[in-house]
């Protein structure tokens, strides 16, 4: 049989190996376990009785905040929407206004939006539509209409 030569450092491994395992050993079989109560005491209940009590009458006599009050109300009453349902607005697309994003001109700092044949700067109302150039870039254009307040963003054509 061949001898098998062990190092020091494998020697000290296996050393606190084996002491953890005999560790939890004793700790799992031979130590006594220790369990919480799980009743309540009368002292605790009488103590949180005793909280509420205060909590009760600081209110009674100072009141409370009159915000506060009115979010409750409001809350309580009949609301007319849901304020998390989000209601989409009608979508208008460019084909539906006939407008044709021509050719972008800057000149100096001057931007100029080409639609339908016509130039445009920011602020400008467009001819066909009742619509106002919002923001003018080399690839598209934002207009918003006056009415509605809906924004179109008109991507540049290439032909």
């Amino acid at each position: 049989m061949k001898r098998v030569k062990v190092s020091t450092r494998e020697i000290v491994i296996i050393g606190i190996m084996l002491i953890a395992v005999l560790y939890g050993f004793y700790s799992f079989f031979i130590a006594p376990s220790s369990k919480p109560e799980k009743s309540v005491s009368l002292k605790s209940v009488t103590g949180t009785d005793n909280l509420i009590k205060d909590a009760s009458e600081v209110l009674k006599i100072r009141g409370s905040y009159p915000v506060y009050a009115a979010i409750v109300s409001s809350a309580e009453g009949s609301w007319d929407r849901d304020p998390f349902y989000e209601q989409k607005a009608a979508s208008v697309t460019v084909g539906d206004l006939g407008l044709k994003y021509n050719g972008y001109l800057e000149i100096g700092r001057k931007r100029i939006a080409i639609i339908n044949n016509v130039s445009y700067e920011i602020g400008d109302k467009l001819e066909i539509a009742e619509y106002i150039v919002r923001h003018i870039s080399p690839s598209a254009v934002v207009v918003e209409g006056e009415i509605k307040g809906m924004r179109v963003t008109i991507p540049l054509s290439e032909e």
